[in-house]
């Protein structure tokens, strides 16, 4: 039986109907999976990389793989090929087998230097302006125009940074979400409760005792003396009865009744008269069989087993938006900075402007810059109203009493993105899906109770054939001991056998009944192979999603680095500033911060498709360590 949740899901233990564990040794179960894609990807490399189609079948596939392994255990025993299954310092959490850096990737410091983070925005603006100065120690004018960036970028960061601050890590969201999510506490009593409904469905054929009793008093006229007119009768009945897994039912009872009557020639009044009685109902059609006595048994089975499925699902789709939740927040804090720095070199052009006066201070450069830096303000302020959003959006996923949504603290998360390579074997992914995934698994136990139905609607189409029997043993006394104790010479014995048939005229209804379920057994089918096809189509998604935002990455960072040096470049050159080169530079300010947030975005997405891919292959629980099981072990 589902009983509980423990595990090191954190310190505020709550009593659930299911138990989760949180693996306490995961590097031993990374590099065990490492070593086995390994063998498994290695061999198939050149199939794997994008716009890469293999040449061999499904089956012929697997044998290649079978006969390399031999060459690649040796490979590995060489030192060769060690697999990588960090993630940039933290804890071992791959699924997948990572590969060495692309030479064409930048190195991942260089990349967060271009989207720092608000708690480390000062230091990342301090080694800028170091660098400008080590590269163009006489460009003064940048050196100046940044200095006052820097002091303007960190007073508007002032807006998403706090007093209070709580830092937090990938794998701790995820066990707070394991331990305090109203979403999983809800899901976890579903299983208990089909549970429930097993035990209520095989306790039809338990046994019933009953007890009856019943006081007649009779005085009406006749119209012979040999005909009574009063009586007074007194019964009481009790036995036990049971449904038979055949269909029938059995009733085994002892009757005592006793009986007076105002005929003077009676020799026995009152009369006592004790039965033993047995009897047996037995249908032979319709009703008749194990697999339709037994269906609801099955179908709550079934049921249970659903339920469980879908708590496994909930578990999953929770994990997988705090982890979405988690890098929301990563990105628009980060989205933040960028801005900041945006809106004060706008706000330092402004400024630069106003202060030089005569003719680069004319009506035309003072408005466009104020143009400029005023929207600019009006975008970060929505940016820092985002923060607070992505904050309270992951504060209401973990459900944490440390993380209230009326505590006025700062969230920094410290997972620092990956942009580390995959191999991936997209045939071994889509067989894992097809293999994990709870939705595959609720629609083969749809076929099966639909399976069931079938079968019972089927039977409900014969006839109505039933098999009666009826066994009497009964003695009578001046009493009720003497009575039983006449019954029990069984002197007095009597027996009934029948058959009684019922046949529905026409039978429209059963058969009809019997038509839908078959329906519903092809629906079933169908609604499979549909869930199989979405499956694998989101495997592919997840790859195809993977790879392009991983080739993006370079291209991404490039853009911004070039559209930085631009900006450098034009402000060294600035003599005099003209409505042209006033709006070339205010449209290089605005391109640096689209080229860093759009960058921001591809890295986001990118470690959110590595997620997307776990999910979609149903794999996202091993991928955090995470495993369910009853308390009797059982995963």
């Amino acid at each position: 039986m589902i009983s509980h949740v423990e595990g090191n899901v954190g310190a505020d233990e709550r009593e659930l109907p299911v138990k989760l564990t949180i693996l306490t040794h995961p590097l031993r179960e990374r590099v065990r999976r490492a070593l086995l894609w390994v063998l498994l990807v290695l061999p198939a490399l050149p199939a794997c990389l994008p716009g890469s189609t293999p040449a061999l079948s499904p089956s012929g596939y697997r044998d290649q793989i079978i006969v390399r392994q031999a060459v690649d255990v040796e490979r590995l025993a060489g030192g060769q090929d060690e697999p990588v299954a960090t993630r940039n310092g933290q804890d071992p959490r791959r699924s997948l087998l990572t590969g060495p850096a692309a030479t064409s990737q930048p190195a991942l410091a260089d990349v967060l230097e271009k989207i720092p983070d608000p708690s480390e925005a000062e230091a990342v603006f301090n080694a800028r302006l170091e660098q400008l100065i080590k590269e163009a120690p006489n460009d003064q004018r940048v050196h100046k125009s940044y200095k006052a960036t820097i002091d303007s970028a960190l007073e508007l960061l002032q807006m998403v940074r706090r007093e209070r601050n709580f830092e937090l890590s990938l794998s701790d969201c995820i066990r707070r979400a394991l331990a305090n999510s109203y979403d999983i506490r809800i899901a976890s009593y579903d299983p208990a409760i089909s549970q429930t409904q097993i035990v209520e469905a095989e306790a039809a054929f338990d046994a019933v005792f009953f007890l009856e009793s019943s006081w007649a008093n009779r005085d009406a006229p006749t119209a012979s003396q040999l005909a009574s007119g009063q009586s007074d009768l007194r019964s009481i009945r009790g036995g036990i009865r049971q449904l038979l897994p055949t269909g029938g039912q059995v009733t085994v009872s002892v009757n005592q009744t006793r009986t007076f009557t105002d005929l003077t020639f009676q020799t026995l009044n009152p009369a006592y008269s004790t039965n033993f009685v047995m009897t047996l109902t037995q249908p032979l059609l319709r009703g008749f069989g194990l697999d339709v006595t037994r269906s609801q048994i099955l179908i709550s089975r079934i049921n249970f087993r659903a339920t469980r499925e879908q708590f496994l699902r909930q578990v999953r789709d929770t994990l997988f938006n705090v982890e979405q939740a988690y890098w929301a927040l990563v990105q628009t804090r980060r989205n933040a900075t960028i801005l900041a720095e945006s809106v004060a070199q706008n706000r330092t052009t402004y400024e630069a402007i106003v202060s030089r006066g005569g003719h680069d201070a004319n009506p035309v450069t003072v408005n466009n810059a104020l143009s400029r830096w005023k929207n600019r303000l009006v975008s970060f302020q929505e940016a820092a109203k985002n923060v607070r959003d992505a904050e309270d959006a992951l504060k209401i996923l973990l459900n944490d009493p440390e993380l209230l949504l009326s505590d006025n603290q700062e969230l920094i998360p410290t997972e620092l993105p990956d942009i580390t390579p995959f191999l991936v074997d997209q045939f071994a992914e889509v067989r894992t899906a097809i293999d994990k995934r709870t939705e595959i698994r609720e629609a083969k136990l749809g076929i099966e109770q639909a399976r069931i139905n079938s079968a019972v609607a089927k039977n409900q189409t014969l006839p109505q054939l039933d098999f009666n029997f009826t066994h009497d043993v009964g003695g009578i006394g001046e009493s009720g001991d003497s009575s039983f104790d006449n019954m029990t010479t069984a002197r007095f014995r009597s027996w009934n056998v029948g058959l009684t048939l019922s046949v529905p005229l026409g039978n429209r209804g059963p058969k009809a009944a019997y038509q839908g379920a078959r329906f519903q057994k092809s629906q079933a089918v169908v609604q499979l192979l549909r869930v199989t096809d979405n499956v694998v189509k989101e495997v592919n998604d997840a790859v195809r999603a993977m790879y392009t935002r991983f080739e993006q990455i370079p291209s991404g960072f490039e853009a911004s680095v070039a559209s930085e040096k631009n900006l450098r470049a034009m402000q060294a050159r600035a003599i005099g500033i003209t409505p042209t080169f006033l709006e070339n530079e205010l449209n290089s300010v605005e391109r640096l911060a689209n080229d860093r947030t759009r960058l921001l975005q591809v890295i986001v997405d990118y470690n959110v498709q590595v997620v997307t891919l776990e999910r979609a292959k149903g794999t996202l629980l091993e991928y955090n360590n995470v495993v369910i099981t009853d308390e009797t072990g059982r995963r």
